[in-house]
């Protein structure tokens, strides 16, 4: 209980050091009210013994406890009699003289009218208090050193340890691949894996030698078959590795060499990628090396029209039932969704192999996949020996794979096995936190790759680009990226423009082209008919595009995965490659800490001083017909629609006409 309401919101000191010295005023008095009090007590009550009652009730209260005597209580009911009267007349002088006193006299004289009733419940509140905050601290105390739960307001005893990520077994232990594409085997270390007509098609292509990555996922699959002919479901498998390691011919051989013996086509396994070429150039590889067996290989990427697809693919006979006639099949997610749920016959139970190369994308359609190939259940005796259909072995590839758990947990994995490449002393444990932040060989890069940056300002931008192209006498064989379609396109024909006079060929590449002038314009590419290929983020996925020189950011990649993927076209199979990225100076910052956060080194940035260069070309001339250019394809475009209108409006006044 409390003689005054105090503001606590209005915590000023110097009003704090106002009331304290009040309120320590107001308690002298009330003291020396209290001994006056007891001195008018003794002097006018005495009891029948000649005790002195006068003494404060406190004091008494305990002399009587100690000495147990018998009650008193009348004696107390005349105390409490005389003292109303006592605070009657003390009321009724200090109501005389209020207004011949000040605001705070008045104030002090009433609340010394109520002090006297309650000073023994402000003791006695007093030590409740006293007590109450010695029970908190002990229980704060308990409470703090039996669990790890905050306590509001009260002060943490000691330091908590710093939490730190734990990661599943088959993730903090991957097996570590040798980021040295020399260090791998030769052709006849593995003949005793491989078969001798699998041997001789590579030997076709000329390949002597297999790169760390595709002799270690060769072996382990066939491990794997050896173990599936045991009974056992066979484990999936992941491969984070970088881009031109070799990851597509690590999967092709194993599933050829598995496959080839078969007696009737089904769909065995289902090779699952994120963009059409992409799906083209795998299977491409996939044709070539089944070529001498009965395999049938088919593409289903959008290529080519649904109908056609479907009649490739499933068979109905005579008695309506459907029959495959293909064992492996190749295809984006959006077509396999297509054929999934509108393809009748479509079946994926026989699946022995399912592989998502690129599976850091999107894999929502894995829910469409029949069980138990979109998710494994669990392994026991009785779901061995019961279970019709084993579980597709998974392969994904990728090279810059996910770690994010809730990512894996929908991929359906079973005992994952992780193969990773870091340069490191295979005989110490990988400390992922240490090394990359995440796993080992999430964002590696080929060791053959040479990463640049220069700087300059937007306006000269295609400048800083003709001048990367043009540093040496002959122009390296370039890819060029940007964030968009019609930056692509604009860029592509300034940069014709500019490098007429040289006799240098430039293309363009994005999803506003239809598929066919897609591959038509890749093939030109390949076969060095166009110089300089300026795409948007189409190309930056796993394209193996040969003698690739020289890369170029021209518009910064929004993500580490976008610079890890376009930097990969480049310094592939063991041959050297230079990646530069084009940057303005509000830029800057972002990407290095792009590559800071991936654990990768940061190039030194290079300025570049281009007034002199723009003038040399006549720049502005050259922007100006780009400018002609971009309005002439605008009034085409526009005529081609009006044009389009007009044949509708033709052809439906034409069949009003008939049905009148």
């Amino acid at each position: 209980m409390s003689l005054f309401v105090i503001n606590r919101y209005e915590g000023e000191s110097k009003q704090e050091e106002n009331e304290t010295n009040y309120l320590s005023d107001l308690l002298k008095k009330i003291e020396e009210r209290k001994r006056q009090r007891a001195a008018e007590s003794n002097k006018s009550i005495l009891n029948e013994d000649g005790n002195d009652l006068g003494e404060p009730k406190k004091k008494k209260k305990k002399k009587l406890l100690k000495t147990e005597k018998p009650d008193d209580s009348h004696i107390e009911d005349k105390n409490a009699s005389h003292e109303k009267i006592i605070e009657q007349t003390v009321e009724t002088t200090k109501l005389s003289t209020k207004k011949k006193r000040n605001k705070k006299d008045t104030e002090n004289e009433q609340c010394s009218a109520t002090t006297d009733k309650i000073i023994d419940l402000e003791e006695k509140d007093k030590t409740v208090v006293e007590k109450n905050n010695d029970n908190k601290d002990a229980t704060e105390k308990e409470i703090s050193s039996h669990s790890n739960f905050t306590v509001l307001g009260a002060v943490p005893r000691k330091k908590l340890p710093e939490v730190k990520r734990m990661l599943p077994n088959w993730l903090a232990h991957p097996e570590v691949i040798s980021a040295d594409l020399n260090s791998g085997p030769i052709l006849e270390e593995l003949e005793s894996v491989l078969d001798a007509k699998l041997v001789e098609a590579l030997k076709t292509n000329g390949i002597v030698k297999f790169f760390p990555v595709q002799s270690s996922i060769i072996k382990w699959l066939h491990k794997c078959k050896m173990d599936r002919k045991l009974g056992w479901w066979p484990r999936d498998t992941c491969v984070s590795a970088p881009t031109g390691s070799g990851k597509t011919l690590a999967y092709v051989l194993p599933i050829v060499q598995e496959l080839q013996t078969r007696l009737v086509p089904k769909i065995r396994c289902l090779i699952v990628l994120p963009v059409q070429e992409l799906a083209a150039q795998v299977h491409k590889v996939m044709i070539a090396y089944t070529s001498h067996t009965n395999l049938k290989v088919s593409l289903l990427s959008g290529a080519f029209p649904f109908e056609q697809e479907q009649s490739s693919i499933i068979k109905k006979t005579e008695r309506g039932k459907y029959l495959s006639m293909v064992d492996i099949v190749i295809t984006t997610p959006g077509r396999l969704l297509d054929h999934i749920l509108k393809t009748p016959g479509f079946s994926l139970d026989s699946l022995r192999f399912l592989v998502i190369d690129e599976a850091d994308r999107a894999t929502e359609w894995l829910q469409y996949l029949p069980e138990p190939h979109s998710r494994a259940p669990i392994l026991t005796l009785n779901s061995m020996r019961s279970s019709k259909i084993i579980p597709a072995q998974k392969l994904l590839f990728s090279a810059t794979l996910s770690q994010d758990p809730e990512k894996l947990s929908r991929l359906g994995l079973f005992q994952p096995r992780l193969f990773t490449t870091v340069v490191t002393d295979k005989d110490t444990d990988v400390n992922l936190d240490k090394i990359a932040g995440d796993f080992v060989g999430r964002y590696t890069s080929p060791a053959e790759l040479t990463e640049l940056a220069v700087e300059c300002l937007p306006s000269y931008k295609p400048i800083a680009l003709y001048q990367l192209l043009t540093r040496h006498d002959i122009i390296p064989k370039t890819l060029v990226f940007t964030n968009s379609g019609q930056t692509a396109h604009r860029l592509a024909l300034l940069m014709q423009s500019l490098l007429s006079e040289r006799n240098v060929t430039v293309g363009e590449l994005s999803a506003q082209l239809a598929p066919k002038q897609r591959e038509s314009v890749l093939g030109k590419f390949a076969n060095a008919e166009i110089h300089v290929l300026i795409s948007s983020d189409a190309l930056a996925r796993g394209l193996d595009i040969l003698d690739v020189q020289l890369v170029v950011s021209y518009d910064c990649p929004k993500h580490i995965k976008g610079y890890i993927h376009r930097a990969g076209r480049t310094g592939r199979a063991g041959k050297p490659g230079t990646a530069v990225s084009i940057l303005t100076a509000n830029q800057i910052g972002i990407f290095k800490q792009m590559l800071s956060a991936a654990h990768k080194t940061v190039p030194n940035i290079e300025q570049m001083d281009l007034h002199a260069i723009a003038k040399m070309v006549n720049y502005q001339s050259h922007r100006q017909k780009l400018i002609e250019i971009l309005e002439k394809e605008k009034n085409e475009s526009l005529e081609r629609t009006k044009a389009t209108k007009r044949r509708r409006v033709a052809n439906v006044t034409k069949q009003n006409e008939n049905v009148k």
